[in-house]
């Protein structure tokens, strides 16, 4: 679960990433199922008018979780919530990752910064933005969830190289 904040991560906020990660130990793969934010679903434990998805998270993650349990009938075992300033000090500490972009576009979140398509290097900063993005895509935040998941999958690939765990 993704907040949409800076400062501490216990801080009442709206879930606006939703990534469920399903982990096979055997087969050793990993799967990223993205819930967009503004998703009309039915809080747990209501009844009545659905809401965005994202308004489960003010009331704490355990409504974000039961939430997506429900929608998806599956039982979370375990959770990860982060903000912005988690997401940026993982990128930084692991030196950067290398994101592909499928597209060019002028970040909306870094003024005067442009991601080329190809391969991109990102600091922190760069990740967070890159994973914020939303208005530079015709499909909007179903793309920013994608962008989401090739950032979590560079941070995987990068902290599990050897060099990366020797250091």
């Amino acid at each position: 679960s993704g907040i949409d904040t800076f400062g501490a991560v216990t801080t009442k906020s709206r879930s606006d990433v939703n990534i469920i990660m399903s982990v096979n130990p055997q087969t050793r793969q990993i799967l990223l199922l993205s819930t967009p934010r503004d998703y009309y679903v039915r809080l747990a434990g209501t009844i009545g008018l659905k809401d965005k998805l994202t308004h489960a998270g003010i009331y704490g993650i355990n409504k974000s979780i039961d939430t997506l349990e429900d929608l998806y009938d599956i039982n979370i075992n375990h959770y990860l919530r982060v903000n912005f300033n988690t997401l940026v000090k993982v990128v930084d500490v692991i030196g950067g990752i290398d994101v592909y972009s499928d597209k060019t576009f002028n970040s909306f979140h870094i003024k005067g910064w442009t991601v080329s398509k190809g391969l991109n290097h990102f600091n922190g900063k760069e990740a967070l933005a890159y994973s914020r993005e939303r208005y530079a895509y015709i499909d909007g935040d179903h793309h920013r969830g994608r962008n989401q998941q090739d950032v979590i999958t560079a941070i995987i690939n990068k902290i599990t190289t050897s060099k990366v765990l020797i250091s």
